[in-house]
């Protein structure tokens, strides 16, 4: 079997977190020595979450009616976290574009530093069985993310609004270590909140644990049926919501695993490069984990345009190899 290797973003080493559980988000960006306007940046996407997730808990959401300009329906949740994001971002002195899965065009922004690129609602259509959801945002350089890779992102972030709402951020500290930081939403009793560093993630091992998405396509790509079988003889868990924030983040939740996205002929690949995919990789490889999408890491693919789909595989190395015969298979 051919074997992976883990890499942290842009060849960064992996040091535990310079700061203890208990500091605010503030406090960690400081002691992590980051670039001012990275974390003018990182602060803003902290104050998106926490308004939406304090949206997604107290108003009632129903289909839009409409499409974004991938054809994919929008449930009006959707555009309220897509304009949430845009409208502090808008704010944001070192925001100098923007791109969303529902305002798929980069768009200028006053600010300058950094081009931010998200999904405002990652798993929108599972809102109405209350099943936990997220938002995905993944931070590059320069004024737009077009003609670079995953692996040239500055930072990346992504939401859980489940029975709680967390915030998971990666990025390189100015030492050159790779951080991935957890941290939950506290309140004051004068009502004032704060990002609390809850854990940082580092290092995954093997567990026998699998979130096996676009399971459709196991049925005319062969080599994903052989693996399902491997798993379910192997008596592996069945950890699989049909969000990827949520199943991702089990991966680093418990320490190990993977999620699966392969895809056939018939079942093609619909998660987007730019806003899913390669954020949540830039994510997990920090953590000490891997990706793979049929030709090698997720974060060396070139985002030439905003549309782009990939396949993807992402988790503890070892898990991920077992997945290679399946994304190999994938059309590319």
């Amino acid at each position: 079997m051919a074997t992976l290797v883990a890499e942290a973003p842009a060849g960064a080493a992996r040091a535990p977190s310079p700061v203890a559980a208990g500091a605010t988000l503030e406090d960690a960006l400081a002691a992590a020595a980051i670039e001012p306007g990275l974390a003018q940046i990182i602060t803003c996407i902290a104050d998106c979450v926490g308004e939406i997730g304090e949206a997604l808990r107290s108003k009632d959401f129903e289909q839009a009616g409409s499409t974004n300009s991938f054809g994919d329906e929008q449930l009006e949740a959707d555009l309220y976290a897509d304009g949430v994001i845009f409208r502090r971002l808008r704010s944001c002195p070192s925001a100098a574009s923007a791109s969303s899965e529902e305002t798929t065009e980069v768009v200028p922004l006053a600010g300058r530093g950094y081009s931010v690129a998200f999904d405002p609602l990652d798993g929108s259509s599972i809102v109405d069985a209350n099943f936990a959801v997220g938002s995905i945002f993944g931070v590059w350089p320069g004024p737009s993310p077009l003609g670079q890779t995953g692996r040239d992102q500055a930072a990346a972030a992504y939401s859980v609004y489940g029975p709680r709402t967390v915030l998971v951020v990666a990025y390189v500290d100015g030492g050159g270590s790779a951080a991935v930081q957890q941290y939950v939403q506290h309140s004051d009793r004068a009502g004032r909140s704060s990002w609390v560093l809850q854990r940082a993630h580092s290092g995954l091992r093997h567990t026998k644990i699998i979130a096996p998405a676009n399971l459709r396509a196991a049925a005319d790509n062969g080599a994903y049926r052989e693996l399902m079988d491997a798993w379910i003889s192997g008596g592996y868990k069945l950890r699989y919501s049909g969000g990827m924030v949520p199943d991702v983040h089990h991966i680093l939740a418990k320490g190990g695993g993977v999620f699966c996205n392969p895809s056939s002929a018939k079942s093609p690949a619909k998660l987007r490069l730019l806003y899913e995919c390669a954020p949540l990789a830039y994510v997990i490889e920090a953590a000490g984990g891997t990706s793979y999408c049929g030709r090698g890491s997720v974060l060396d693919l070139p985002i030439r345009d905003t549309g782009a789909k990939t396949t993807i595989a992402v988790g503890t190395r070892e898990d991920v190899e077992t997945c290679l015969a399946a994304m190999k298979a994938s059309p590319q």
